[in-house]
């Protein structure tokens, strides 16, 4: 069973492998809101799936058991009395798959896995029941549980110490596009624009594929843009607080750490974004942190030249910098009013750093390293008085000797390197050498939208350049 879904080969041929086992196959789906869980799963698997559920946000065990008996009344074509507990639930199920005489493999599909979980249920122990006791030994089964609360499922479904320990097959992190996944995305819906184009569209919603899919053909990324964001109807307008409230339970304490870094997009150290976010430093405030991490709202970089206990909490959400930039406090409801403000031109800087970090892979490509082993960070570089010295946009470290001292400038044209920004290339590698204190070479490169025009403070100076075209 061969199918194709844009941007998603790599989790296509994991299902093609399902289909072909000679076992029962339990598959776990995490990923952020939005991304796209349960279309991969409807649209690969189609007709084939033969029970599927999608939990109820915030809702009683009464409540998801009566989804499950309608949904189950509705397979079978008959009335289905609503189950009194969960076990009673499953062993219906098993009684229907059990009278499914097709010969192929039956596809169990559970949605939003986590709000069915609910208090003094017993739902995950019984479904771990149902698993141990009877599917997996069936080997016809594929199990397929999906939910963007990416930490609950790692705690009480991979991480499990009882019955749910190492019983899934195979897991399946489903990330946001890339630039290049993004752009095919937009060209299947016959949306064509220029690359920079879809690289401004990008920095404002990520490459989340709900997001992109409200894109219109014919309209350029400033009306779009305006539509989404700022428009009294617009859907983008509106998402940020459902973004987090859907996944994080009494999310109000993520929101502020979000909103925290925000303001300082190179990161902060954890005590001191606990102390900003106004939260305990506890273990309160570590599970926060932790669970922001795992549905990849925010990283953990560590900055050159730092052990892991310095490790730098960084946002991650394009969508949500772009939201509370520009969008939050809003005072004026023209997109295009911003872009001559030093805010867009902050942002656009910025945020361009962040999409470089999110297409590594394609810079190491473009760079001839990607077979080099290398760590990628950025560094603050700062005097004996602690007074910021210098500020590297990303550095390659490759274990062939050499640094790639990375300056990277968003410009809706061919960028012209001037004296003044040369001489602070050539202070940020001095200041690179004393603190590496080795005879590593250091190469200054490039990495701009469009090129840099070779005048001759370009050529006497960087060694390498990447351009946008070489991100997709």
């Amino acid at each position: 069973m061969k199918k194709i879904i844009i941007g998603r080969d790599a989790e296509c041929k994991i299902f093609d492998d399902v289909i072909v086992s000679q076992s029962s196959e339990f598959v776990a789906i995490t990923g952020r809101r939005r991304i796209g869980k349960t279309y991969l799963v409807n649209q690969y698997f189609d007709s084939t799936i033969c029970f599927y559920l999608t939990g109820i946000q915030n809702q009683p065990q009464g409540v998801q058991l009566q989804a499950f008996a309608l949904e189950l009344a509705r397979r079978q074509n008959h009335f289905v009395p609503m189950p009194k507990n969960w076990l009673e639930a499953f062993d219906l199920l098993r009684i229907y798959i059990e009278n499914d005489k097709s010969g192929q493999k039956k596809v169990i599909f559970f949605d939003e896995l986590p709000w069915m979980d609910t208090p003094k249920s017993n739902f995950l122990q019984v479904f771990a029941h149902f698993w141990n006791s009877w599917a997996a030994w069936t080997k016809d089964i594929i199990l397929i549980i999906a939910g963007s609360s990416t930490s609950w499922i790692v705690k009480k479904v991979f991480n499990d110490v009882g019955g749910l320990h190492n019983r899934v097959t195979k897991r399946i992190w489903l990330k946001p596009f890339t630039l290049k996944q993004t752009e095919d995305f937009l060209e299947s819906r016959n949306v064509r624009l220029s690359r920079y184009e879809i690289t401004l569209l990008y920095m404002a919603m990520g490459g989340v594929p709900y997001y992109l899919n409200q894109i219109k053909t014919g309209e350029s990324a400033a009306q779009t843009i305006q539509r989404l964001f700022f428009e009294d109807a617009g859907l983008l307008k509106s998402e940020f607080q459902n973004l987090y409230q859907a996944i994080f339970h009494k999310a109000d304490a993520h929101i502020r750490v979000v909103k925290i870094l925000a303001k300082h997009r190179y990161g902060l150290e954890r005590n001191e974004l606990l102390k900003l976010s106004k939260i305990t430093n506890s273990g309160g405030g570590s599970k926060i942190l932790e669970e922001l991490v795992l549905t990849g709202y925010v990283v953990e970089m560590v900055p050159f030249g730092k052990k892991k206990n310095g490790v730098k909490f960084v946002l991650n959400d394009l969508y949500s910098m772009f939201y509370l930039s520009f969008v939050e406090n809003l005072t004026n409801q023209i997109w295009l009013s911003f872009i001559d403000t030093s805010t867009y031109k902050i942002w656009c800087g910025l945020t361009f750093e962040r999409v470089c970090f999110l297409h590594e892979a394609e810079i190491k490509k473009a760079l001839g390293i990607n077979g080099i082993r290398t760590q990628i960070s950025h560094l603050s570089i700062f005097n004996e008085n602690k007074k910021a010295e210098a500020q590297i946009d990303m550095l390659i470290e490759r274990s062939d000797n050499v640094f790639n001292l990375c300056e990277i400038k968003f410009s809706d044209n061919i960028f012209v390197l001037k004296e003044v920004e040369a001489n602070k290339i050539r202070q940020k590698m001095g200041s690179l050498r004393t603190k590496i204190k080795a005879k590593q070479s250091i190469f200054p490169t490039l990495i701009t939208p469009f090129g840099a025009e070779r005048n001759k403070h370009f050529l006497g100076l960087i060694q390498n350049e990447v351009r946008l075209d070489e991100l997709f």
